[in-house]
This record gives C-alpha cells, sequence and structure tokens, in this order.
C-alpha cells in the first residue's frame, strides 16, 4: 500500500501546498471575479481551472475519505489532533492524504498513469 501513492518529493509538496490553499484560493477567485480588478482573464482561468480539477478528485472519493478530507486539508486538522478529536488514526490520516495528493497530481497531469500494460512474450 505504501508504494501505491509514491510521488517525486517536489511534486508532492506542490500538490499538497495547492490542497492546504484551496480554501484560501478559492475566495480569492471570487473577490478577483466580483472586483474586476486589473488581473488577467488568463491567471483567471488557470486558478479556476486548479479549484475545478481539486473539486474533480473530491467528488470521486468515497464518503469516508471525504470527511477525512476536509479535516486534513480544508481545516487543517494535524495527524495528532484528528487522532483524538476526529477518530482518525494515523495509518488512516496518512494513506487518505496521500491517496488524495496522487490522485490530484493526476488530475494536474504532473504524473501520468500507464494504463497499458506491457506484456514479454
Amino acid at each position: 500500500m505504501r508504494k501505491k501513492y509514491k510521488l517525486p518529493l517536489h511534486i508532492k509538496n506542490y500538490v499538497k501546498n495547492e490542497l492546504y490553499d484551496y480554501e484560501k484560493n478559492k475566495k480569492m477567485i471570487k473577490e478577483l471575479q466580483n472586483s474586476k480588478s486589473n488581473t488577467s482573464t488568463r491567471t483567471l482561468l488557470i486558478a479556476s481551472r486548479r479549484i475545478n480539477q481539486i473539486e474533480t478528485v473530491y467528488n470521486k472519493l468515497p464518503k469516508e475519505d471525504k470527511q477525512a478530507v476536509r479535516k486534513i486539508f480544508y481545516e487543517h486538522h494535524g495527524q495528532i489532533y484528528a487522532e483524538m478529536n476526529d477518530n482518525i488514526t494515523k495509518d488512516m490520516y496518512y494513506n487518505i492524504m496521500n491517496k488524495m495528493i496522487y490522485l490530484t497530481a493526476l488530475e494536474f497531469e504532473l504524473i501520468w498513469k500507464n494504463i497499458r500494460k506491457t506484456r514479454y512474450i
């Protein structure tokens, strides 16, 4: 299970930061759209695309994983706090965190899953 969601460290850190900043970025996009400031359309499109990609991955998760992801990334609960107050074990915490990071990296197209298996005859 440990190798299933393995990513290079720089990709993992980038995606993790995007997930932690999701709520802040979502509010920022709404403010920029309402204020019609000098922000370029391209910047808004890229930012809204990232938000939509994160929401797509989140909506594909099972209900139990959604609750844990909400606690980890959106409410910023640490592992010990989640274990004590939310009944999320250490293994479950890190497994769900790595799963969300991996699936989001796939959605961001930072990594590619090899769909076709090679056969050696």
